[in-house]
């Protein structure tokens, strides 16, 4: 049976409670599974390929933030960190994307004051949801994962009954009565 994919991105060594609860909380649902990286197994490829491949194979992805921008890694012309990179490769493939801001911090680095600046432009970035507490992001997160998975079925419903509606016009029945109005 194949799974809703939560991929959860942050930095870890700030947010690692976060990101187990988050983890534990989603991995609740029978049809759902967390993706992140201490779950990883041992693998052959790099953790860049890796980590940008999981966040291809997700169906959502997570980002958390709080004060650090995280670690940047070398053969980056950009410069850009993990969770940043992770977000970019999230953007590209166009899964929906939820961004959640611990509001209780007093400093953060100037690197991820600027992502952010980006990551939340009114016109080119995302809705926030701030929270306050791990519970709070436990229960922001999931009420995002279930409003977007309505609002997909809603539009997958949307779609069938546009569908069965064209299909009407060709039935018999309305092309006798088509025929007819075009002879009156």
């Amino acid at each position: 049976m194949n799974k809703l994919r939560v991929f959860i991105s942050s930095t870890m060594r700030d947010l690692q409670e976060e990101r187990m609860a988050l983890a534990k909380a989603i991995n609740k649902n029978r049809f759902w599974e967390a993706v992140y990286a201490e779950a990883f197994v041992a693998r052959t490829e790099s953790p860049r390929e890796i980590c940008l491949e999981e966040v291809r194979k997700s169906h959502i992805y997570i980002g958390i933030f709080k004060s650090r921008y995280g670690y940047i890694p070398k053969n980056n012309p950009q410069g850009l960190s993990v969770v940043a990179l992770e977000y970019n490769e999230a953007r590209n493939v166009q899964i929906p994307i939820f961004i959640f801001i611990f509001k209780n911090v007093s400093y953060r680095e100037p690197r991820l004051e600027e992502f952010l600046k980006g990551i939340t432009d009114f016109d080119k970035g995302h809705w926030v949801k701030k929270y306050s507490t791990i519970n709070e992001l436990v229960r922001f997160t999931l009420e995002a994962i279930n409003s977007e998975l309505i609002r997909e079925y809603v539009k997958a419903i949307d779609a069938k009954r546009k569908e069965q509606i064209m299909n009407i016009y060709n039935l018999p029945y309305f092309e006798r009565v088509m025929k007819k109005l075009k002879n009156d």
